[in-house]
């Protein structure tokens, strides 16, 4: 999104109590604060990307790779194959060194696709005819920034296709996630209510769980309801005689976030009890678990962001993203790409780091900026969608070397952005519009929806059995947009949804894979690819439009600060997938690479077979679902639509494990 300055009403709502929020489409931040001009002599960093070279034989080799019938299937390359094969041709190469070490620059790195640069401030001004300022971001990090937000790239550089992310922060994501309340307040059902949480692991007597009482649901209890295979579940690989358990074991998952975790908010997800008048939730998975409580690996980019403060919108991303991801695959591996903040070049960078590491299989990113935001249209006639390719690129490379990307549709519904005269013009009267977001518009990348889940409990166990999802939209009080620096003159922003994100893609066409199935456009990418649970009635429901406090709505428990919380967003069902992906890592004993073409594949075959009255091993998407996302909907028997994608998942006949046992009630061993 643009970043600008933002406030919005609070509404009283009984599902979330005194939650205060802001609007999820300006949970980006404050405008950047100007500190003064940059001092000359002070010393810039910035990179350097340029294009990739054979670009139509990397199409030809990311789609050959994920085609069981070509010699290339899953055959993938290492970071210097890619580099060899497709970087940037070494002339471009030595032109822009000879070129930036002839402006004052010194070459410090060189990446696959681009070059570390260092140099003064007065070279950056110089070469780029563009006064360097000094910022403050919301994290509070000082960068520099381009005077008018953009560098005027001189033409010896933009004739070799340049970009360069660094110098505009005003384009920057938001994470797609809002916290409802903690549930250590007083519960909405409860009178007088009794709530407590503890990390201590005791005995789980035969009640009913948050989830059925509430729709509050850990990750195991979504394993239960979305037929995740059973904790116990075991294959024997071809050409071994030993049996291998099916939880992620081997995969490696990568989360892409400006926060840190809290590592014993992760163990209390794991072992931890909630209590709540009737309802009880017993998270005892070293009781029940052979497997140790898995552990996150921190990875700075550009320094990280710091240590962990709990009660920021990035830590809690950051502790719904790492909970809910190995909850889902609590034998995964995982490592944290701990990022600044949420800026373009630091996301960027972010890209970069796991392309080269190339250690983790499966990536999510549970943020976005719409696209929109991006054309030269909202940006004074300043053409930034070179940004956008330059995510693009990064993602093909890491497809080529069998990388994962995931990424959450967003939570504004279809209407996700302002219009481009808003943006050059902030004024009364103007409504939020249709549009799709970035990473999740990129056509090599998985993007994931969401929906609000409701489950049931046999009598007498302490289960989450699915009974139903809907994919309803939640009306949000108008958003208010500060005007002046000062942060006292304010314009309204209508239209203001909370749902699953999606629509079409401006900037990618429709790739090869969505004509498998009909998604609504022959031209453009459609948004999203799947979906899992998201939730929703946020803090800043319009109740006067609807009252969704008396809906049915759901949310994620998520540990913070010592301290389960209920949130909500595409930023639980992201690294769900991601879970699931792990698990399905495992299972091929190797990489996936871009997911899509096998996800509108299996839908594919459960048209053909039947649909919704597929026989139920084709049944690899929940096709009974209903919803309207405030711009699109979807209904019963429908194969996609532009609010769920294809649709949420049946995990076992998904992973083509229809003969396995299904997870069974939480805090057993089927289900730890």
């Amino acid at each position: 999104m643009k970043i600008r300055s933002v406030a919005t009403g609070a509404t009283l709502c009984a599902l979330t109590l005194v939650s205060v929020a802001l609007s999820q489409s300006a949970a980006a931040a404050m405008r950047p604060q100007s500190l003064g001009a940059a001092d000359q002599n002070s010393t810039a960093h910035f990179h350097v990307y340029l294009p990739l070279s054979n670009t139509a034989a990397l199409d030809q080799l990311l789609q050959s790779q994920t085609d069981s019938n070509s010699p290339n299937y899953h055959r993938w390359l290492t970071p210097a194959q890619f580099k060899q094969q497709f970087g940037p041709s070494p002339a471009t190469v030595a032109k822009a060194k000879a070129l930036l070490q002839a402006a004052g620059f010194t070459v410090v790195g060189e990446k696959t696709q681009n070059l570390d640069v260092e140099g003064p401030v007065s070279a950056v001004e110089k070469l780029f005819n563009t006064q360097i300022e000094r910022v403050q971001m919301k994290s509070g990090n000082v960068k520099l920034a381009a005077a008018g937000d953009h560098l005027n790239m001189p033409q010896s550089l933009a004739a070799m296709g340049a970009v360069i992310p660094e110098f505009t922060v005003h384009l920057a994501a938001h994470v797609h996630s809002q916290v409802l309340r903690p549930l250590a307040a007083a519960h909405p059902l409860a009178a007088p209510s009794s709530l407590a949480a503890s990390a201590a692991a005791p005995a789980s007597p035969p009640v009913p769980r948050l989830a059925d009482a509430d729709s509050f649901f850990y990750a195991t209890d979504m394993n239960e309801a979305y037929q995740l295979p059973s904790f116990q579940t075991e294959i024997t690989p071809l050409f071994s005689r030993q049996r291998q358990q099916i939880a992620g074991v081997g995969a490696h998952i990568g989360i892409v976030i400006s926060s840190v975790i809290s590592p014993a908010d992760l163990a209390n997800a794991f072992n931890s009890t909630i209590s709540a008048g009737s309802a009880t939730d017993v998270q005892a998975y070293s009781a029940h678990s052979n497997l140790p409580v898995p552990t996150v690996t921190i990875r700075p980019v550009d320094g990280g962001s710091g240590a962990f403060i709990a009660g920021t919108s990035d830590s809690d991303e950051a502790s719904l993203d790492t909970q809910m991801s190995l909850g889902t695959a609590p034998g995964a591996q995982e490592t944290l790409y701990n990022l600044p903040e949420l800026t373009d070049d630091a996301i960027t960078d972010g890209y970069t780091a796991v392309d080269e590491d190339n250690i983790v299989d499966v990536v999510s990113s549970s943020f976005g900026e719409c696209e929109q935001d991006f054309l030269p249209a909202a940006n004074g006639g300043t053409d930034f969608t070179s940004i956008l390719k330059t995510f693009h690129a990064l993602f093909q490379q890491g497809n080529a070397q069998g990388i994962t990307f995931l990424a959450s549709s967003g939570d504004n519904g279809a209407p996700a952005c302002t219009t481009a005269a808003f943006d050059n013009n902030p004024v009364n009267g103007t409504n939020l519009v249709l549009g799709v977001e970035n990473p999740a518009d990129d056509p090599n990348v998985t993007a994931v929806g969401g929906t609000n889940l409701q489950t049931v409990g046999k009598p007498g166990v302490d289960d989450a059995t699915y009974l139903s999802e809907n994919a309803n939209f939640d009306p949000r009080v108008p958003e208010e947009v500060a005007t002046n620096a000062a942060g006292t003159e304010f314009v309204t922003v209508g239209n203001n949804t909370w749902g699953s994100g999606g629509g079409f893609s401006v900037i990618f066409d429709k790739p090869l894979y969505q004509f498998l199935v009909d998604t609504g456009s022959n031209v453009h990418r459609s948004v999203p690819d799947v979906a899992l649970m998201m939730g929703g009635c946020p803090g800043d429901a319009d109740l006067a439009v609807q009252d969704c406090t008396v809906l049915p709505r759901s949310a994620a428990i998520v540990w913070i600060g010592g301290v389960p919380n209920l949130l909500i967003g595409t930023s639980s069902s992201s690294p769900q997938m991601a879970g699931v992906l792990a698990l399905a890592v495992e299972l091929n004993h190797g990489r996936l690479g871009n997911v899509n073409p096998l996800i509108y594949s299996l839908s594919a075959l459960q048209t053909i077979t039947g649909g919704e009255r597929a026989p139920q091993e084709f049944q690899f998407f929940h096709r009974d679902i209903s919803g309207n996302n405030n711009g699109f909907t979807v209904v019963p028997g429908q194969a996609y639509s532009e609010v769920l994608g294809n649709s949420t998942l049946d995990v076992k006949n998904f992973l083509q494990l229809q003969q396995a046992a299904a997870a069974g009630t939480p805090n057993t061993a089927s289900n730890p």
